[in-house]
């Protein structure tokens, strides 16, 4: 799993086949995330501008590991 660059710099995708239910009240608990999206095989999630997604990116990546 990975997360994939888009044009805004504050979001990121990840291509994964998940129910919204499963993941977005964790995506939500990450502090610094601002909102996340949901696509037929994707999910987009935007952090706040003064967040590095350096701090953030493990504990993203951990709760699709879980799946």
């Amino acid at each position: 799993m990975e997360l994939i660059d888009t044009p805004n710099p504050n979001a990121k995708k990840i291509v994964a086949q998940v129910q919204e239910h499963e993941v977005k009240e964790d995506l939500y608990k990450i502090e610094g995330v601002s909102s996340v999206f949901f696509g037929p095989d994707f999910v987009t999630v935007t952090k706040e501008e003064n967040i590095e997604w350096e701090s953030i990116n493990l504990d993203i990546i951990s709760i699709f590991d879980r799946l």
